[in-house]
């Protein structure tokens, strides 16, 4: 296989059964079939997910409840689990999932929200200061040692 050329899902799946059957390491992988390690490494986080049909049945939208994400989420914080363990328990496709809940939660985000249940930084909109109120509070702010 070329380096530009994409792997087709039934390559996908052959060079993730070597992998987890011990046929293959990584570097071999990487190596033998052109495949980047990360990239390896969410195949299989998404076959031992779904099975062989994530490939196959190509990309599609998962809705999470937002109990779900809360849980996934308070989980990781406490030190139940990694990421990519927490990820695999919750059936996830990619640890990225799971990162991108984190930032709504530590936002203050609503997984309830369609809006902020993507992940991300949220600000709330800010009111217009003009330049002296800007300049006067900086000062304040360093004055009384806050940054």
């Amino acid at each position: 296989m070329s380096e530009r050329e994409r792997p087709k899902p039934e390559e996908k799946v052959k060079i993730v059964i070597k992998y987890i059957a011990g046929e293959v390491s990584i570097s071999g992988t990487a190596a033998e079939d052109g495949v980047d390690r990360k990239t390896l490494q969410r195949w299989v986080m998404q076959y031992e997910a779904e099975g062989a049909a994530t490939f196959l049945l190509g990309r599609r939208e998962h809705i999470y409840s937002p109990e779900l994400k809360l849980q996934a989420v308070q989980e990781y914080l406490s030190g139940k689990g990694s990421q990519a363990e927490l990820s695999k328990k919750y059936g996830l496709r990619d640890r990225r999932q799971l990162r991108n809940w984190l930032k709504v939660y530590n936002a203050h985000g609503d997984f309830n929200s369609r809006k902020n249940s993507g992940g991300g930084s949220y600000m709330k909109q800010g009111r217009d200061a003009a330049q002296e109120e800007r300049i006067q509070i900086v000062k304040d702010c360093l004055s009384s040692g806050k940054n």
